[in-house]
């Protein structure tokens, strides 16, 4: 085997590397994983170089991903060549002896790379290199307008000459670890092909988007300095912080009120492309309803709003409405009205009984359901839904299905660390008048 490609030099530190383009039909051809290597089942874990490979990221993400969207991109694959019989590189200024001064130096690192022979390894890259290489071969179960495209993307590839393990392993090691994943908050801030994110987006912008009149952004809000109300670089609140609520929590509730529209999968993965934007704008609009109900008929927010400046205080632990201002509850709060109005509630009659709702972080009722008796937020899915189930109950009880209420007062009392079976009603606290 002998590769060809033309490349420019670099160079950083001691490493010295060649970035050549090759298509994504002849990648897979030429480069493989360090799993695939004969040899990577005999090598002590000290010896080997990468994780294994999982093929359901790559069913599941990457493979989607590339054959259904037309704007697919990712970044450079790099490289080991280990063992090869032959390692050259030409540069034009070399290839050609009458270059004008100017371009010498230039054209010094631009030429020609010729690999032959050896193993060229996927240091970085390797589910991008697999799931191309699948794509390519028809081996990979998955659907899309570009498949048949995929082949022809061209792929930057840094190749590096293998010169021992150890170090090939540490550029691995240090590739990997000093690269910084975006946050979640990133996420939602970039997404232009999550639907969750463009609504939670469009939610605290200061206009309607596209081409709606209305409603106006609920959550458009600032203090008195012109702050933000909104935190959109951090996930969590601290008892410091003077926020309302997260663009992240404002995402979740999102993903709540589409729930109870029957608007679900929205997201990235689940739809790898962009929504059409008559579902952008219907989305927008429900979110924007909801959230413009709870803003306004909920004393508690409508407080906030009021007097940004006394969140802080309203947050404190033993305060009346301090758990409503932590945005683990707020995600509850959603998913519990959704429920409500499932029921035949109105969400204007379900935030007002939200409103007799017990909010105090430190109430028995919550404890070890939402909050830890030392304060701490309880933050897992299933911890959330059954907040959320419990202040459905709690505001709209009579409503309520017989097997909902049973499956509650079960789950209530196993969190509560008591004994569950035959749970009823009479196990649940009492409900708002």
């Amino acid at each position: 085997m002998t590769v060809t490609a033309s490349a420019i030099r670099g160079k950083i530190g001691r490493t010295e590397y060649y970035m050549a383009k090759i298509s994504a039909r002849d990648l897979g051809g030429i480069v493989v994983p360090a799993s695939e290597l004969e040899e990577w089942s005999n090598l002590s874990i000290s010896e080997r170089i990468q994780r294994e490979v999982s093929l359901r990221r790559i069913r599941q993400e990457l493979a989607p991903y590339l054959v259904q969207s037309n704007d697919r991109f990712y970044g450079s694959l790099i490289v080991t060549v280990m063992d090869a019989d032959t390692f050259e590189f030409e540069s034009i200024s070399d290839l050609v002896s009458d270059l004008p001064a100017a371009y010498r130096a230039e054209f010094g690192d631009m030429g020609t790379l010729s690999i032959g022979g050896g193993k060229l390894v996927a240091l970085d890259g390797q589910h991008r290199l697999v799931a191309l290489r699948e794509i390519v071969a028809g081996r990979m179960d998955v659907e899309g307008e570009f498949k048949d495209s995929v082949a022809d993307d061209e792929v930057c590839v840094l190749f590096i000459q293998h010169e021992s393990l150890i170090r090939t392993r540490r550029i691995f090691n240090k590739v990997n670890r000093h690269a910084r994943p975006t946050s979640p908050s990133d996420n939602i801030i970039t997404s232009e092909d999550d639907g969750y994110a463009i609504v939670a987006r469009w939610l605290t912008e200061f206009d309607p988007p596209l081409s709606l009149k209305g409603p106006q952004p609920p959550l458009a809000l600032q203090d008195d300095r012109g702050e933000l109300l909104i935190e959109w670089q951090k996930t969590t609140l601290s008892a410091a912080d003077n926020k309302l609520t997260t663009l992240s929590t404002v995402y979740q509730t999102v993903q709540a009120i589409l729930d109870h529209h029957n608007l679900r999968d929205f997201d990235e993965k689940s739809r790898v492309n962009r929504p059409e934007n008559h579902e952008l704008e219907q989305a927008y609009v429900w979110a924007a309803e909801w959230w413009s109900v709870v803003l306004s008929d909920l004393k508690a927010f409508k407080t906030a709003v009021e007097r940004p400046e006394w969140i802080r205080d309203l947050r404190g632990y033993h305060e009346q409405w301090s758990l409503l201002f932590r945005p683990i509850t707020q995600v509850a709060l959603f998913r519990g009205l959704g429920y409500a109005v499932e029921a035949g509630m109105t969400l204007e009659e379900a935030v007002n009984r939200a409103n007799r709702v017990r909010w105090r972080a430190s109430h028995v009722m919550w404890v070890d359901v939402i909050i830890r008796a030392n304060g701490r937020m309880l933050k897992s899915q299933k911890e959330i839904n059954l907040a959320g189930r419990l202040i459905a109950y709690l505001i709209a009880a009579d409503l309520l299905d017989g097997p909902f209420i049973q499956k509650l007062a079960a789950d209530y009392q196993e969190a509560k660390g008591l004994p569950f079976y035959g749970a009823t009603a009479e196990d649940l606290p009492r409900p708002v008048e």
